[in-house]
């Protein structure tokens, strides 16, 4: 780990929480972002974790909010969050897209082939594509890339 968490101002898509955590943990970044897809997609978490911590984390570069009340430095957050919203809006991340659109084939190819084991009575491709079986599945292959690419690395 690295000394102290912030919100990366380099590695970002929209407002460089996972950049920063990626960072902070010695993970890629890739990585961070895959786990809090499958936190949004599975529980739901994972959108209210990603905007706590955007709110949180300073990001990279800025002055520690430790003097004033409460409510001023949660003012001073929200207006980094606003900035944020705003600069990903005119200057988007250019694989964004790419990524956005693999994410919703991955998950219309889930949803697809879920609604056709209903149809066609397969009772063992719904059991095996419900998030009871999936996520063991995703946890044990993010695990796995997680370790090659360390060995990769050389660590």
């Amino acid at each position: 780990m690295s000394g102290r968490l912030y919100r990366s101002k380099t590695d970002r898509y929209l407002s460089g929480v996972c950049g920063g955590l990626g960072k902070y943990l010695g993970f890629d970044a890739t990585v961070i972002r895959l786990v809090f897809l499958l936190l949004i997609f599975g529980t739901g978490w994972g959108v209210l974790l990603y905007i706590a911590l955007w709110i949180l984390v300073p990001a990279e570069g800025t002055a520690e909010l430790g003097t004033g009340d409460m409510g001023d430095q949660f003012a001073g957050r929200m207006k980094s969050v606003g900035e944020d919203i705003r600069e990903a809006a005119q200057k988007p991340n250019p694989k964004a897209g790419l990524w956005f659109g693999a994410a919703l084939i991955l998950l219309g190819a889930f949803l697809f082939l879920q609604r056709l084991g209903e149809a066609l009575g397969i009772t063992w491709l719904n059991t095996w594509l419900g998030w009871q079986m999936i996520w063991p599945v995703i946890i044990i292959v993010v695990g796995l890339a997680i370790i090659i690419r360390g060995m990769q690395k050389g660590e």
